[in-house]
């Protein structure tokens, strides 16, 4: 999958993260298996979790100065990695790096 903006990736990351679904990150593959099935979920997953490995590259949780700073700079950083990708993406992985290093 080449497009980093179709709706198809962005609701995967939204369920696989648990994103409008829970107060805090819960990645879960069978929520997206649920969702998608096996095939279509077989596609998806290894890209999910590489853009996220990409996001949490980031080193903003040791140079920000607080949260919001870390928010920006992981998010500015990913998006260099990544230019087309959905923000809804940026805004999903930047919710879960924060809150793993806030």
């Amino acid at each position: 999958m080449n497009n980093l903006n179709s709706p198809e990736l962005i609701e995967a990351v939204r369920i696989w993260t648990g994103w409008g679904q829970s107060l805090t990150p819960k990645r879960d593959d069978d929520r997206v298996v649920n969702h998608f099935g096996n095939v279509v979920a077989a596609k998806l997953l290894p890209l999910i979790k590489s853009l996220e490995e990409d996001f949490y590259s980031s080193d903003a949780r040791l140079v920000a100065a607080d949260i919001e700073e870390m928010e920006q700079l992981a998010s500015q950083q990913f998006k260099l990695k990544h230019p087309s990708i959905a923000g809804e993406i940026v805004k999903v992985f930047a919710w879960c790096y924060t809150f793993d290093w806030k």
